[in-house]
């Protein structure tokens, strides 16, 4: 586990504020990949626009828009799931998508 300093949330004011903020704090975590992405951008970005309700190819015409306070608070929540319980995003979202089809996703108990 890292020691990551986590930003006062008031700072991160766009999306590309709270993506490059994910990307960083999934690097620093040392998290893996591989449930829908292979790399910690595509799995911010796929978190980012899921929390937001928008569609997966909906990213570059809102990166410079400013996100309310509770939106900054739902994405906060979902990165500490991700980063501290290590839940892939596929069961954090409840949805995976394969060659542009979604799938719903449901973590099997034993």
């Amino acid at each position: 586990m890292s020691h990551f300093s986590p930003a006062p949330l008031a700072e991160l004011q766009t999306l590309r504020d709270l993506l490059r903020y994910a990307v960083s704090r999934f690097h620093a975590e040392g998290l893996s990949f591989g449930h829908g992405s292979d790399n910690a951008w595509d799995e911010a970005v796929y978190l980012l626009l899921h929390t937001l309700h928008l569609s997966p190819g909906q990213l570059e015409p809102f990166l410079e828009a400013r996100v309310l306070s509770s939106e900054r608070e739902r994405f906060q929540q979902i990165l500490e799931r991700r980063c501290h319980e290590r839940i892939p995003a596929a069961y954090l979202t409840g949805e995976a998508w394969l060659q542009g089809y979604r799938f719903m996703n449901n973590e099997v108990s034993e």
